[in-house]
């Protein structure tokens, strides 16, 4: 009996190890696929919310959350510091990872996308001196300062008071194809966000085991 105890108890540890190796290689695989759909990015990060994770996989097809955020990001004039995409109950073509060692991402339940940007460059693209504290804003124009709230509109930015709102329109960018529709505001920084209802093309390219 203790034999039989301790053969389970190292197959239930083999099984553990070889699903939390399978998920690494997964999110790794969709952290360097977006980190080289971005020119210029020099960081990366991935992850996958889901356990067990084959286990699920093999029954459902399905992972729970899926994170990839890679950083910076340039659009046109506008350097993000980072967008991150947060995916929901995300379908995986299990046929493609199992006998090809390839993550192909077919579908989602909901999605958020994040790009940050710093108020340096907020002030940048603005003209004018800006600076982000939690909950709020301050833009300064011809000298005098105003504090107030950060709205979202159509994709842009309204910064300060209702009297004379600085605008900066937030432009879409890799893994960021939506318009942003929120924004929450942190010391140095507004975090603009959007809802999205399909895989972002950079994280459905295929990439090859031996890439």
């Amino acid at each position: 009996m203790r034999r039989l105890l301790i053969a389970l108890v190292v197959l239930v540890a083999i099984l553990v190890a070889g699903d939390f190796v399978a998920k690494a290689y997964a999110a790794n695989q969709l952290k360097d696929r977006a980190r080289a759909a971005v020119h210029g990015a020099t960081t990366s990060d991935g992850s996958i919310t889901s356990f067990p994770f084959l286990g699920r996989l093999l029954l459902f097809g399905r992972v729970q959350e899926v994170q990839v955020s890679v950083g910076p990001v340039v659009a046109g004039r506008v350097t993000f510091s980072s967008i991150a995409v947060d995916l929901h109950d995300v379908q995986v073509d299990r046929n493609k990872l199992i006998r090809e060692r390839t993550v192909r991402l077919t579908g989602l339940g909901s999605g958020t996308v994040t790009a940050v940007l710093t108020d340096a460059e907020i002030s940048r693209l603005a003209g004018v001196p800006v600076t982000f504290t939690p909950g709020r804003v301050n833009v300064t124009v011809h000298g005098v300062s105003v504090s107030g709230a950060v709205q979202v509109e159509n994709g842009i930015l309204v910064l300060g008071g209702a009297a004379s709102p600085v605008r900066v329109r937030i432009p879409r960018a890799p893994l960021f194809a939506c318009d942003a529709t929120s924004a929450v505001v942190e010391q140095g920084k507004v975090e603009a966000s959007c809802t999205i209802h399909d895989i972002p093309p950079e994280l459905v390219r295929r990439v090859s085991a031996t890439a």
